[in-house]
This record gives structure tokens, C-alpha cells and sequence, in this order.
């Protein structure tokens, strides 16, 4: 099925492995801090036919938003779909969790979104609009708990992106959210890695348990089955919605409420 996306030019954060990586397609750029893999990401793209590049930055900075919405805007002439999908996530409570843990939480997880938001706007203007897509969490608001930090800039990240709806739909610059729940990716490796002493479990033990306590559909999904919905909401199917914010959850809220 042809989507639409033809021509159009994407700019996705953290995309040299995950969700970001499964995400990239059609012209895009793509940017993570681990050159290796990016360099791995973009000739996996190119090895499809794609029309890539990848842009090293640590896109928690304002001068790596910058950085990287600059050489964009220099390689395509253009940005028509931008996903914010950067995260990152530490196991602890909130007395555990430090003001530098915090800090650096928000920046990854909310603050990368509004700056490149405030950078890529512009471009969408001139073009006659665009597509944002946030990637956030189910985590945003049905809560679990271990996850403070992150499951907090994610709610705020929601918020912004249907207050962003409404501000940018008269421009035609389609804002939405994506909310997966357990996805198999780097992150939760490292995530599952840091629970194996305290439930005396090997990693594969672990994901096991946590799918089976929390997901109806039994196992974790893998990124291609969140990639999907961002793509449809990227595309010339998706010209009338906006502000919406959409689980990929294998039934967990619906368990959890």
C-alpha cells in the first residue's frame, strides 16, 4: 500500500537502534550519539534503497538540536515529518532518583522534543505543513512505578504534544503521540539487566515475568510493531488527525485500569 510518503523528507532522533531505527524510512535523517551504530543504520537504510544520512549529536543539548535540524535543512532542503523518539529511562524510586538524574532525564526525554519542535516549525511553515509524531510512553498515564523520572517527562511530553495540536493545525502541521508499552530494545536490556539481583533471574526470566504480569498478549513487542503506526501517522492517510495520543500496549492499560 502506497502511504504517501513518496518525496517527503523525515528527521528521526535516536535512530540508530530501537523503535528510531525501525521508524526511519523514505528520505531521512537520522541522529544518535554512538557513531557505529548510526553508521550501521544508515547503510542498512541505504541498502533498501533510502536516501539517508546520519548525524552524530547528543540531541539533550540545544546545540545538538540545532546541529542536526541545520545539516537537515542543508542535505534535503526540507523537513516534512519529524519523530521525536529519544529516551532513556534509569530504574529507581523518587527518593533514590537526584536532582542531576532528573535533570538529565528531562532533557533527553522532553526537553530534545521542544527544541527540535521550536527548530523544525519554521521549515513546515514555509513548506505548507508537516507531521510531528512524540514517541512517548503508556507509562505517561497508567503509571507502574520504578520509572519516576521517565514515566513523568513522558506525561509531560504529552501534554506538549496536544497543546502543540492545537497551536500548529492551522499551519497543517499534524501533531500526535505514540505510547508503547514493553518493546524489546536496547533499553529495556539494560532495564532488565539492572532487575536480575533483586528478582534472582536471568534477563530472559525477567522479560518473561514482566510481559506475563503486565501485558495480556504474553511477550514484549518488537519495534517494527510500533513503527508501523508511526509511519500511517506520518503519511497522506493521516490528514485529519492531530493531538491524539495512541497506545501500542499489547492490552496492558486496558489490564491495568
Amino acid at each position: 500500500m502506497d502511504l504517501g510518503l513518496g518525496g517527503k523528507v523525515a528527521l528521526v532522533t535516536a535512530a540508530s537502534r530501537g523503535i528510531g531505527r525501525a521508524v526511519a524510512g523514505a528520505d531521512v535523517a537520522i541522529c544518535a550519539r554512538g557513531r557505529d551504530a548510526l553508521d550501521e543504520a544508515v547503510a542498512a537504510l541505504r541498502g533498501h534503497g533510502v536516501e539517508a544520512v546520519g548525524i552524530p549529536a547528543d540531541v539533550a543539548t540545544a546545540e545538538g538540536v540545532t546541529d542536526v535540524v541545520d545539516a537537515t535543512v542543508e542535505r534535503f532542503r526540507r523537513i516534512d515529518v519529524l519523530v521525536n523518539n529519544a529516551g532513556e529511562a534509569w530504574s529507581g524510586r523518587m527518593l533514590e532518583t537526584s536532582d542531576e538524574q532528573w535533570a538529565s532525564c528531562l532533557d533527553i526525554n522532553l526537553y530534545s522534543a521542544v527544541r527540535f519542535t521550536r527548530a523544525v516549525v519554521p521549515h513546515m511553515r514555509r513548506q505548507g505543513g508537516g507531521r510531528i509524531v512524540n514517541i512517548s510512553t503508556v507509562g505517561a498515564h497508567s503509571p507502574i512505578g520504578g520509572l519516576v523520572d521517565y514515566e513523568a517527562a513522558k506525561a509531560a511530553l504529552l501534554t506538549f504534544s496536544k497543546t502543540m495540536a492545537g497551536e500548529l493545525a492551522a499551519d497543517n502541521i499534524l501533531v500526535n503521540s505514540v505510547c508503547p508499552a514493553l518493546i524489546h530494545t536496547p533499553l529495556w536490556d539494560r532495564l532488565a539487566d539492572g532487575m536480575i539481583p533483586a528478582m534472582g533471574a536471568t534477563r530472559e526470566e525477567v522479560f518473561h515475568r514482566l510481559a506475563t504480569q503486565f501485558l495480556p498478549v504474553g511477550r514484549f513487542a518488537t519495534p517494527d510493531e510500533v513503527s508501523g503506526l508511526v509511519v500511517f501517522l506520518a503519511s497522506s492517510r493521516a490528514t485529519f488527525i492531530a493531538g491524539v495520543a495512541y497506545d501500542v500496549d499489547g492490552g496492558c492499560t486496558r489490564s491495568i485500569l
